[in-house]
């Protein structure tokens, strides 16, 4: 019994002598602390990155709270006369579409509110719309559709 007890500390003194440890080398990826130079650019180009998200995120704060700001300093009448002629421009958009573009669409016609005057041409496979509001002149010209 004895000779097997000695065989088995001869075994584990051989097994712990055979894993062996090395020091643990500390090596800064950051050039400014001794990292290698090639690190530089990547670490910029993800500071770079971080800081884009972060402008952004400010430069949407500013835009809603002036939005507020805007908003708080109208009175709900205003609020409501600014909703209802966004309203009424958007009905009225809606009619000039419609006939240009519309099931009865007509080749040309002339449309006038608040010294605002908008006139549409059908021209072949296209439609040239003219909006004068009095001071300019715009044309656009867009497809009449398939």
């Amino acid at each position: 019994m004895r000779t097997s007890l000695t065989a088995v500390t001869a075994l584990l003194a051989l097994a712990a002598s055979g894993a062996q440890a090395g020091n643990l080398i500390y090596q800064p990826v950051n050039p400014a602390f001794g990292g290698s130079p090639l690190n530089g650019t990547w670490l910029q180009s993800e500071a770079t990155a971080q800081n884009f998200y972060q402008r952004e995120e400010q430069r949407r704060s500013t835009i809603q709270s002036t939005l507020q700001q805007q908003q708080q300093r109208q009175t709900p009448g205003q609020i409501f006369a600014q909703q209802l002629q966004s309203q009424l421009y958007s009905s009225l958009a809606n009619k000039i579409t419609s006939a240009i573009f519309g099931e009865n669409a007509q080749n040309s016609g002339q449309f006038s509110f608040q010294g605002t005057s908008i006139s549409f041409v059908r021209d072949g496979a296209n439609v040239n719309v003219t909006i004068n509001d009095g001071q300019t002149i715009t044309q656009v010209t867009v497809p009449a559709g398939p």
